[in-house]
């Protein structure tokens, strides 16, 4: 499976009328709108949301609480997963 690379950022999860989802990326948020978009996932199959991962109304979208991970793979499913929270192997 070939996947795209990773974003970071605010997830906004809309979905459309023919029941597919985009999936903006954005560095922030304006009131409850998306604010500086840097990735889109645009007509995908479905949303996968991993544990830990919190999602808020805003406005006909919803948003993750906090910056997550997210990536597509070559099934068209929007991967949404929770950032890790320690240093990581080189700053341990």
């Amino acid at each position: 499976m070939t996947r795209t690379p990773t974003d970071r950022g605010i997830a906004f999860i809309r979905t459309n009328s023919d029941g597919t989802k985009n999936v903006y990326v954005a560095m922030g948020v304006a009131g409850s709108a998306p604010e500086d978009v840097v990735a889109m996932h645009l007509n995908r199959s479905a949303v996968s949301v991993g544990g830990g991962v919190t999602l808020v109304e805003a406005g006909a979208m919803s948003r993750t609480t906090e910056a997550v991970h997210v990536s597509s793979g070559a099934d068209d499913v929007v991967q949404i997963q929770a950032r890790k929270r320690n240093l990581g192997p080189l700053l341990a």
